[in-house]
């Protein structure tokens, strides 16, 4: 789909404090880019999940970083409601547009599952759950 490395980490979002977050920050990190929303059923479903592989990851240079097409206030919520403890990031109509050059096709819940070098190794369209990234992250952490 021709997002190089380069390409993915010059991407920048509001953090919910309202600071721009480059996606370099996290170069060096296995990277689970997730885009989702607060209104989203699956979405909602998939991000406890996350929470607890999150905890159990983090440590070994790992994070979820999720990237909300959603209004800010509606975010916060959610994150203080369902602990959220990985970056949030408020995606907007700019995020819209990265997810679908990514392979998202304008559907939520998408995941991009990146390397350390910040190479795409999987998409998936649709809820991901724990066990799904367990296979992908053996050779990866």
């Amino acid at each position: 789909n021709g997002m190089t490395p380069e390409r993915i980490y010059s991407a920048t979002f509001l953090d919910l404090d309202g600071k721009p977050k480059p996606l370099d920050r996290w170069k060096g990190k296995v990277v689970v880019l997730n885009f989702w929303a607060t209104w989203c059923p699956p979405c909602r479903a998939e991000i406890p999940e996350f929470v607890k592989f999150q905890a159990k990851y983090a440590g070994k240079g790992f994070s979820f970083v999720g990237i909300a097409l959603d209004e800010h206030d509606a975010v916060v919520a959610f994150a203080k409601e369902f602990g959220v403890n990985y970056p949030l990031l408020l995606g907007g109509v700019e995020g819209s547009g990265f997810a679908d050059s990514l392979g998202g096709r304008s559907a939520l819940p998408f995941s991009v599952v990146l390397d350390r070098q910040g190479n795409i190794v999987a998409t998936h369209l649709g809820t991901i759950n724990g066990a799904e990234l367990e296979k992908l992250l053996p050779g990866l952490l």
